[in-house]
């Protein structure tokens, strides 16, 4: 279908909204916002009753048009739509919220890219059948920031109206060591725990725990994206942290997980809109994603240089868009050494890129069963936080990594 009532998802805004209002716990694995919705009665239905879920308060048509603020001749009309998303013959299931959800989400940005579009992109975009993808290729070759150049000049500032603008407080995501958009990579050595601790990271920050301190926080979205890793191994080192989490009476309830063991190439706009996807459904307010030599493919002339910008640059746009706090795995050269040791492998522009840049090194005192390990710096930090000088291994049962000092322990 080319016609643009192709943009229109009336089942499945109408079918999210049924799951929404008799089940509204599992409506919020949706990931979506009432903007999304084509009917704006609809996407203000939607936000009233994530909003009463929020408050643990059972939608019906007192409460919704309380939260909706609807009042006079208007309740008439919310009890007309009440009715048609309660109908209990409407064919919508539970288990499908996701699906639904992507369906508004996909027709939402179909909508948004076509006040962008020129000639020729708008057909293959109205085209439902027709990838998403490949009219989003289309104007990134044709669109020069159409658009965006209109609202230059707002971005533009004098000298006293920079000093003087209003800044937002500082938002943290993991608190005393990373805020929102703020970005981390992290190397080491094979073997040395890299990726354990990052696990760590991501599933306590999603369940509500501070890595290193251990004490409670609020609960983060946080999205893993491993380009590595096999299935079983990750599945049973997932296990293992989240057991010693529930020691701890937390669970990572707002953990999600996407492999791609073949790895990503984020110079592909295929790639880049799925990533780009996965940050729609999830919201993430934390990143963990690596390793970075599988989140791009090389050809033979193009430069290491080259390469970095296309991966930072598809990682900065979706950082500026979700907010979210970033930290990535790299490799370092084996056998590196000297004032630099454990900086990223390939081009410099790693080293020039995060906030925080740290390797983490094995002590000549450690064992198999009793790690201990350095966290060195191979780029100064642009803030002062509260990163650990060591970790020493958490034992069995335990969290992998445990930063002795900050938690407290002996």
């Amino acid at each position: 279908m080319t016609d643009e009532s192709s943009l229109i998802p009336l089942d499945a805004e109408m079918a999210a909204l049924h799951v929404a209002f008799w089940s509204p716990i599992a409506a919020t694995a949706a990931k979506i916002t009432g903007a999304q919705f084509y009917d704006p009665r609809r996407g203000a239905l939607w936000d009233a009753l994530m909003a009463l879920q929020a408050l643990d308060i059972k939608p019906d048509v007192t409460t919704i048009a309380k939260q909706m603020g609807v009042k006079g001749e208007k309740l008439a009309d919310l009890g007309r739509l009440l009715m048609d998303v309660t109908d209990s013959s409407h064919p919508a299931h539970v288990g499908n919220i996701t699906e639904y959800a992507a369906v508004v989400a996909d027709r939402a940005e179909r909508r948004r890219l076509l006040e962008l579009v020129m000639p020729g992109a708008r057909q293959r975009l109205l085209d439902i059948n027709q990838p998403l993808d490949e009219g989003v290729a289309y104007l990134e070759r044709g669109i020069s920031g159409t658009g965006a150049l209109d609202h230059e000049s707002d971005q533009l500032f004098t000298y006293d109206e920079f000093i003087n603008q209003d800044l937002p407080p500082l938002e943290w995501v993991i608190p005393n060591l990373m805020a929102r958009e703020e970005r981390l990579v992290l190397t080491g050595g094979e073997g040395s725990g890299k990726t354990m601790w990052l696990r760590q990271i991501a599933m306590c920050a999603a369940a509500g725990v501070n890595p290193l301190t251990l004490h409670v926080m609020t609960p983060r979205n946080v999205l893993v994206v491993d380009c590595e890793n096999p299935n079983r191994i990750m599945v049973n080192k997932f296990t293992d942290i989240g057991q010693a989490l529930g020691k701890m009476n937390r669970k990572p309830q707002n953990l999600s997980i996407r492999r791609f063991p073949e790895g990503m190439d984020l110079g592909t706009v295929e790639d880049r809109m799925k990533l780009r996807r996965l940050c729609q459904i999830t919201q993430p307010d934390l990143v963990v994603a690596g390793p970075v030599y599988k989140m791009y493919v090389g050809g033979g002339n193009q430069r290491e240089e080259d390469l970095a910008r296309v991966v930072v640059s598809a990682l900065d746009a979706l950082r500026e868009e979700f907010k979210f706090a970033l930290i990535l795995e790299h490799h370092q050269p084996k056998g590196s050494g000297g004032t630099r040791d454990g900086a990223p492998i390939g081009s410099s522009l790693w080293m020039r890129w995060p906030e925080f840049g740290f390797s983490l090194k094995l002590t000549e005192e450690s064992t198999f069963h009793d790690r201990q390990a350095e966290l060195v710096r191979w780029r100064g930090d642009r803030d002062d936080r509260d990163w650990p000088k060591y970790l020493t291994s958490g034992g069995v049962g335990n969290l992998p990594w445990i930063d002795s000092v900050a938690a407290g322990r002996p």
